[in-house]
């Protein structure tokens, strides 16, 4: 096996790469009052003016390639050892990479001053499903996209709880703000822990899989820079999808059900966990029964994580709130718009029953797809579970009202297997670095670097078909 290239410098100009987003998320984010900010004033000034601003996306951007470039070397460069000792390899890289990010604020998304600030609401002893962020006092709010300042919050009462407990202990909102990556590490930890287990039920290269599942620009970007609770999701998944492959499914959907404590789509992962846990070829009643079980014990879950601070199922009644947002990778969104300038053109009036009719749609849509898995699908294999499990979330975010790249993050353990185990490498982290190089732009195009990339695979697919190049041996990839 060939011994690494250099890995000093593989470590050194991953760690580069994440201290140019540091630098660069200070000049691109404004912080509240705190020493924080006074030392980092000169960062913060260049943010106030056009040329500055400019500056720090182009430091963004370098940064984003050498932590793509250092990730490249890492997936195709074996180190020497036994499997445990890389993939230990490869998670000592990856800390390293993201300890720059783990002092950054927010990464292009103001989502982690939200979860700042509805922990504060619960804290305070209000019900953050009915009061909005902007009731709290300005010190904790004034940093909420304006957007979500004045609406309840859409999550689970997991992260509400966090957010809450926090606030009781600490007040700078500095601190407060940093403590919230603490949800998306541990989803980060649960996925180097899941990933290696479900290699080996596969019969691929573990290392290399952790490394492209956990050191991804993509992940670290989003999951740590960005601090977002989708990367919570994805570890519970990935470890429940372990725990189902073991056929251990009560444990799994109990995962399942914290995943949904976070965000409610979460849920449709009961599909994959199910089917992978049953013998093979059991026809729809015993699946159906399965799944009922399963449903029912994730249920339960969600509804007892929000007993605490008495959150009980508050959240389901604003579900909706991310609807207020209009992203082009929602399809029902994008047609819904299109059928509303439509309708506007006949005078008729409807136009205003355009978007909410057909986002409507798109959601049974969703329903509808996702239980034709859940009856179709192969029972007991663990390969066609994470193709499904790609699937079910797929149905539900991509026919959702609202859509932004980072909701991929629940399936990128689930990619990049599937992807390795049928030796297409190179697509996999094409299409990390893809979603990397876009992730600056998610602020200006809500979601659009998710429906750019999807369409670039996509159209490569369909020119190039499946080459021979994706079936050599993956170390060659």
């Amino acid at each position: 096996m060939r011994a690494p290239t250099l890995p000093g410098t593989l470590v050194s100009r991953g760690v580069c790469g994440s201290v140019l987003l540091l630098l660069a998320g200070f000049v691109l984010n404004e912080l509240p009052p705190s020493p924080v900010r006074f030392l980092v004033a000169p960062l913060q000034w260049l943010g106030t003016n056009a040329p500055g601003r400019f500056l720090a996306l182009v430091v963004t951007l370098i940064g984003v390639a050498l932590l793509t470039h250092a990730w490249v070397s890492l997936v195709r460069t074996p180190a020497e050892g036994s499997a445990d000792e890389r993939i230990r390899h490869v998670r000592g890289v990856t800390m390293r990479w993201m300890a720059p990010l783990l002092i950054a604020p927010p990464l292009f998304s103001h989502d982690g001053w939200s979860y700042m600030a509805q922990g504060a609401v619960a804290a305070s002893g209000r019900d953050p499903y009915t009061i909005s962020p902007g009731e709290m006092p300005e010190l904790l709010t004034s940093m909420v996209d304006p957007i979500w300042r004045y609406t309840p919050t859409p999550y689970g009462p997991i992260p509400i709880i966090w957010g809450a407990l926090t606030r009781e202990v600490f007040g700078d909102p500095t601190l407060l703000l940093l403590l919230q990556r603490v949800p998306a590490l541990i989803g980060l930890a649960l996925t180097a822990w899941a990933v290696p287990r479900l290699a080996r039920h596969l019969g691929i290269d573990p290392a290399r899989a952790t490394a492209l599942a956990i050191a991804s620009p993509f992940v670290l970007v989003h999951a740590v820079g960005g601090l977002h609770n989708d990367a919570l999701v994805m570890g519970l998944v990935a470890a429940a999808l372990v725990f189902a492959a073991e056929r251990r499914w009560v444990l799994g959907v109990v995962l399942v059900g914290l995943a949904a404590a976070v965000k409610f789509t979460a849920v449709v992962a009961v599909v994959p966990v199910v089917l992978v846990s049953l013998p093979g070829a059991v026809r729809a009643p015993g699946r159906f029964l399965r799944l009922a079980a399963g449903g029912l014990i994730a249920a339960a879950t969600v509804a007892a994580s929000g007993i605490p601070y008495g959150l009980g199922l508050g959240w389901v009644k604003v579900l909706s709130v991310p609807g207020v947002v209009v992203t082009p990778a929602s399809a029902p969104t994008a047609v819904g718009v299109v059928l509303e300038w439509l309708l506007a053109q006949t005078g008729s009036g409807l136009e205003m029953y355009a978007v909410p009719v057909v986002r409507a749609l798109g959601m049974a849509l969703a329903v509808a797809l996702v239980i034709v898995l859940a009856l179709t699908r192969p029972t007991g294999d663990p390969t066609s579970g994470l193709a499904t499990c790609i699937g079910v979330f797929a149905a539900v975010v991509l026919l959702a009202p609202v859509v932004q790249s980072w909701y991929a993050l629940a399936v990128v353990p689930a990619a990049a297997l599937l992807l390795l185990e049928r030796r297409r490498t190179r697509r996999a982290i094409f299409l990390g670095a893809a979603l990397a190089f876009l992730a600056p732009l998610d602020s200006e195009m809500a979601g659009g670097s998710l429906l750019a990339a999807g369409l670039v695979v996509l159209g490569l697919t369909i020119v190039r078909g499946v080459r021979a190049g994706d079936s050599r041996p993956v170390a060659d990839a």
